[in-house]
């Protein structure tokens, strides 16, 4: 059995730890690291360290500034639980700027244990001189990044990767697709942080220009949900569900007829991969994008994308989904196609090349 050691703030979400349990099924031994607790200012309370599975150890930590991707530390012995896990390999699915991937890795260096890093970014924003700092030096001894977009491998390429890196995408977990269910209105779907940046004011005007009756489904929670709900009327109406459940995602795509991602670019963030548009397509609902980042990658050939900022465009594109169920129905097959280059199966292929590469042929197998 091969020994994996892996640290991830983002699997104090249990979804985010398929791919683990994945490996695990596949016969890797996986310690996860994690946060003890974690903050989320889209959710109520905070998240404790829970299993999705039961394949894979988790070693929950204390972190101080929970909540904080890229500036939380651990305050634990790190190479002290290097050395008791004993991986032939670890992945610290952490940004090469984060404090957290500066601990663990000079702790992984200090007990001559490979590592690679996770990079989702796609902008190459200005950041603190500390925090450039620790890019160099993990990306320095990394022995491969998993890029999270062709973007995101451009730029750990730039900023001086030594090690292999790879196009790893998120996974997106499999769920029972369930039957669209037809409530009478065309209702254009928005799943994801209620924020300015996600184009929700674009999404509001473009739905405005269609004829009625036409409802928003908004799937998510932020500092717009108040403004969301007050724009709902009777003929261009706005349902918001704050709290769904990741696990109850299926029955919410269920009920849209397209889901669009309008996000905007800012100076500091561009759209890194667009998550719920995979879901989407993976449950067969047709997807607009906006041209922010990634998402013109994510969709491909499977869905449309319009210019960010561009709220005519997208009452154009929405209007003609409207009126062409042949054009969705193409879209809907071209969705599950594209979606399977994100399930458990084909990323936790990958993943697991660049694991075996990089693991130590001593401890490759566990006595």
């Amino acid at each position: 059995m091969r020994r994996l050691l892996v640290v991830s703030h983002a699997c104090i979400t249990p979804v985010n730890q398929v791919v683990f349990d994945e490996l695990a099924a596949r016969g890797w031994d996986v310690t996860l690291v994690l946060p003890d607790r974690w903050n989320d200012a889209y959710a109520r309370g905070a998240y404790d360290a829970t299993h999705r599975g039961s394949r894979v150890a988790l070693a929950p930590r204390r972190v101080v500034l929970a909540g904080q991707p890229q500036r939380h530390v651990y305050v634990a012995r790190l190479a002290a639980i290097a050395r008791s896990a004993a991986p032939a390999v670890a992945f610290v699915e952490q940004e090469p700027f984060s404090l957290s991937a500066l601990q663990w890795s000079l702790a992984l260096r200090r007990t001559g244990i490979p590592f690679g890093l996770a990079g989702a970014e796609t902008l190459d924003r200005p950041l603190p001189l500390p925090a450039r700092l620790a890019r160099s030096s993990t990306l320095a001894h990394a022995d491969f990044v998993a890029a999270r977009s062709p973007t995101a491998a451009d730029l750990v390429r730039s900023w001086g990767a030594a090690g292999q890196v790879r196009v790893i995408p998120h996974a997106v977990p499999s769920w029972p697709v369930a039957p669209h269910v037809d409530e009478g209105v065309f209702t254009v779907g928005f799943a994801g942080r209620l924020v300015p940046e996600k184009g929700i004011d674009d999404l509001l005007r473009a739905v405005r220009q269609l004829a009625p009756p036409v409802r928003v489904l908004a799937v998510g929670d932020g500092p717009l949900r108040e403004a969301l709900e007050s724009a709902s009327t009777t003929e261009h109406a706005v349902e918001v569900a704050p709290g769904t459940r990741h696990d109850a995602m299926a029955a919410q795509y269920a009920r849209m007829d397209v889901l669009v991602l309008p996000s905007r670019t800012t100076r500091r963030w561009a759209e890194q991969f667009g998550r719920v548009l995979a879901e989407a397509m993976a449950c067969g609902v047709p997807v607009v994008g906006s041209s922010s980042g990634e998402i013109p990658w994510t969709i491909g050939a499977a869905g449309r994308v319009v210019p960010e900022g561009d709220a005519a465009a997208l009452a154009r594109t929405l209007e003609e989904l409207r009126r062409d169920d042949e054009a969705r129905r193409t879209l809907v097959a071209r969705g599950h196609e594209r979606a399977r280059a994100f399930s458990v199966g084909a990323v936790a292929d990958l993943l697991e090349e660049a694991l075996a590469a990089a693991a130590r042929p001593a401890l490759a197998v566990a006595a």
